[in-house]
């Protein structure tokens, strides 16, 4: 069942990526676009049916999501996250085929800009593989006996996850956006990344054993010797 959930999970996070951006552009003539959700729905599909063959509980804790158990401040803070994310999407196809207040990126720095998002990607699907415990919401899972993870990607950034957002936002614009679209859509996901960590690692500290000992040994959230 875990697999036919993730596969069709997969197809409709392909299918909405699509719709963000076809719909603005109001066109299908768009062959980067294209591209870009055969590239995301290939690593997707791959990574997590090696997912869910070496971690099938990480799998599992992407797909719960118990809104009774999220907290008020963190359902504001998702919010702004998925907005964040839909804008970054968004904004490349309005200024490309409508408004055209900037000059897109070309050359050898689109094709950079491509190779960035893969890599966001897979630091997403590195920090899944990671952290068997790395929920949609902010909440401990004390049936799960959840506990602090400071392997993998966690010994470099406490947030990876988050670092891989911003590198597919970074990516997407600078293959399919433009140098606005890219500064407006870091912008929106900077705000609302700063919001969700605050929360997150309110409660972690809180109520998470040994996360303050944690956040003592990996200093950087997002970016080593930066964030």
């Amino acid at each position: 069942m875990i697999w036919i959930k993730t596969f069709f999970g997969i197809l409709f996070q392909t299918l909405i990526l699509g719709i963000f951006l076809f719909l603005p552009a109001f066109t299908l003539n768009w062959p980067e676009a294209l591209l870009f959700l055969c590239i995301h729905f290939s690593i997707t599909i791959l990574a997590s049916c090696y997912l869910l063959i070496r971690k099938p509980e990480s799998i599992q804790a992407r797909l719960n999501y118990d809104s009774k158990a999220q907290p008020k401040e963190d359902k504001l803070a998702t919010t702004l996250m998925f907005i964040a994310i839909i804008l970054g999407l968004c904004l490349a196809p309005i200024d490309i085929f409508h408004f055209n207040l900037s000059p897109s990126f070309e050359g050898m720095t689109k094709n950079i800009g491509l190779c960035i998002y893969i890599f966001g990607l897979l630091l997403f699907m590195a920090a899944m593989n990671s952290n068997e415990f790395a929920e949609t919401t902010v909440n401990i899972q004390e049936e799960r006996g959840q506990k602090v993870i400071d392997t993998g990607i966690y010994s470099i950034v406490r947030h990876p996850m988050y670092t891989g957002f911003i590198f597919f936002i970074t990516g997407v614009n600078i293959w399919l956006g433009t140098y606005l679209s890219l500064i407006l859509s870091l912008i929106f996901l900077v705000i609302a990344l700063r919001s969700r960590i605050i929360i997150e690692e309110k409660t972690l500290l809180k109520d998470l054993e040994g996360y303050e000992d944690y956040c003592k040994k990996v200093k950087a959230r997002l970016i080593p010797y930066l964030l």
